[in-house]
């Protein structure tokens, strides 16, 4: 066995691959992609994990050149799909914001989120930057990380299969949660701003004298603000409820790359 300075190339060549699949879930993770952590400090972090975790898990045997790149390539693409799909709950928070902005009429008054280099409206950048917030404070971190490193039990380093297959059920998941909690978190906002619609509709018919588009557009912001106080108590309700299905679902999709 080749060894350098103590260390055989074998664990070498596994530790690479360990952090390739971690270097594309960190630096995809929300939570870890923030612009104000330095890239540095993301890369030490995928480092360090890679370095425990070559303790547990290393390859069976020493690939070939051309393996080797297929392998490395494999598993950076895990990585990203492992990074984006745990991001899920942000999206939802992010859409529901936008079907809310969209009833209330702040649709185009879209502003630029520099900690993340991505264009939202304002609701939208509000619930994105407030769900990540409780994420963080409710640990919701520790469970991705932990899923991240059981993704090696599932999938040992070096035995990725890609299939298309797994990466439909990917996208099957990203719709299917993101448009479905998206739509039942501001359904409150969509129910109320609809009654007040039919409301002004009526006054318009029975008062022609009273102008619907000044009295309309502050009573509508109005009480899309109201509710939107009263569904912001229960953003942590919904992570809590949601993080240990989308869990369950990441590793029953990592599952479909063995």
């Amino acid at each position: 066995m080749i060894e350098i300075a103590g260390i055989s190339l074998l664990q070498i060549v596994s530790f690479l691959l360990i952090l390739l699949r971690l270097f594309g879930i960190i630096f995809i993770f929300l939570p870890f992609g923030i612009r104000v952590i330095p890239g540095s400090i993301r890369l030490l972090l995928a480092i360090s994990m890679s370095f425990v975790l070559v303790q547990l898990y290393t390859l069976k045997e020493l690939p070939t050149v051309n393996t080797l790149v297929f392998l490395g390539i494999k598993e950076a693409i895990v990585g990203i799909l492992i990074g984006l799909l745990s991001n899920i709950i942000f999206y939802m928070l992010q859409l529901a914001g936008q079907i809310i902005d969209f009833q209330v009429g702040l649709s185009l008054a879209n502003i630029v989120n520099p900690a993340f280099d991505i264009q939202l409206s304002p609701i939208g950048d509000f619930l994105f930057v407030l769900g990540m917030f409780i994420f963080l404070l409710i640990g919701g971190y520790l469970q991705v990380l932990e899923a991240i490193c059981y993704s090696f039990n599932l999938v040992p380093v070096g035995e990725i299969s890609l299939k298309s297959y797994t990466f439909m059920e990917s996208f099957k998941l990203v719709g299917n949660f993101v448009l479905q909690v998206a739509l039942r978190f501001a359904a409150p906002v969509i129910t109320t701003m609809l009654l007040v619609d039919i409301v002004i509709g009526i006054i318009a018919r029975t008062v022609p004298q009273i102008n619907i588009f000044i009295v309309g557009l502050p009573l509508k912001t109005g009480l899309a603000f109201f509710v939107l106080l009263i569904l912001i108590g229960s953003i942590p309700d919904v992570i809590n409820r949601e993080l240990p299905y989308l869990i369950r679902e990441l590793i029953s999709i990592v599952k479909g790359f063995r």
